[in-house]
């Protein structure tokens, strides 16, 4: 269901609508309907009884709730701690992570509270329904709690109390740092040396270099005999720097020979 949908007539049905999803459990009684995905635009939402949309004012209301806390910005907190989690650059963020899982628990206790709205259809000549018009519909995909619960990877309240599970995670911690600051030294001596490299390197099979720069030249000329020609009638030929490249960089190893095969054409 798009943001778009045409409610001009609220009182008009559309046969199509299955956004909304009768669950197996009830709350108070009550049937619960809940979306198919993540609800994105108050339109989405329609009355599951009649298919029709709802009222101004219900829309509102929902969108006012939408406004306190939705699942979007659930999962964007929840990204932003399992991204702290990953972080190889320093050892002990326990701080962070605890400003980060204090916006994900309040995101989740606001969802939680207000998740589930509670719609009488009014408009029993289209539902065929005299009894059981009131329902709740779940503006959530996902149960909040079990969101959490599954998808950020790093319990804080173990790592808060649990020291054993704490040391655990910051000596994780330590060996993605070290191993970052590891690759950053590589890097250092690579990029130092890395123009002597190539130069050394490239002599050790200037051969193959030869024979992959006399294959592309030649598919260049046969190109520029095409390009040139007169004759509507002759062999139409395409010529692609970057296929020829990819074409002969096979038979080379080093990176400074593929450079200059590169930068022939």
């Amino acid at each position: 269901m798009g943001c778009f949908e045409d409610c001009s007539n609220e009182n008009v049905p559309d046969e199509t609508y299955n956004f909304l999803i009768l669950q197996k459990e009830q709350k108070d009684g009550l049937e619960v309907y809940k979306p198919k995905s993540i609800i994105n635009y108050v339109t989405q939402i329609r009355c599951p009884l009649c298919k029709c949309c709802l009222s101004s004012e219900e829309k509102t209301i929902i969108q006012d709730i939408f406004n306190k806390g939705n699942e979007n910005i659930l999962i964007y907190h929840i990204k932003k701690y399992n991204q702290e989690v990953d972080n190889d650059d320093k050892i002990n963020d326990i701080g962070e992570l605890e400003c980060l899982y204090n916006e994900i628990k309040n995101m989740a206790e606001i969802l939680e509270s207000n998740r589930f709205y509670k719609h009488t259809c009014t408009r029993n000549e289209i539902c065929k329904r005299t009894s059981n018009q009131d329902i709740y519909i779940d503006l959530c995909l996902n149960s909040p709690k079990n969101r959490v619960e599954n998808e950020i990877k790093v319990d804080f309240n173990k790592l808060k109390n649990d020291e054993s599970y704490r040391n655990n995670y910051l000596n994780l911690k330590k060996v993605a740092y070290e191993k970052k600051l590891m690759r950053k030294k590589r890097k250092q001596i690579e990029d130092k040396y890395i123009d002597e490299f190539e130069e050394e390197t490239f002599k050790l099979e200037r051969n193959q270099y030869e024979l992959a720069k006399r294959n592309i030249t030649i598919e260049y000329q046969n190109y520029l005999r095409f390009e040139n020609a007169k004759d509507p009638y002759f062999p139409r030929f395409e010529f692609d720097a970057s296929v020829e490249w990819s074409r002969e960089k096979g038979n080379l190893i080093y990176s400074g020979s593929k450079k200059k095969i590169a930068n022939i054409y």
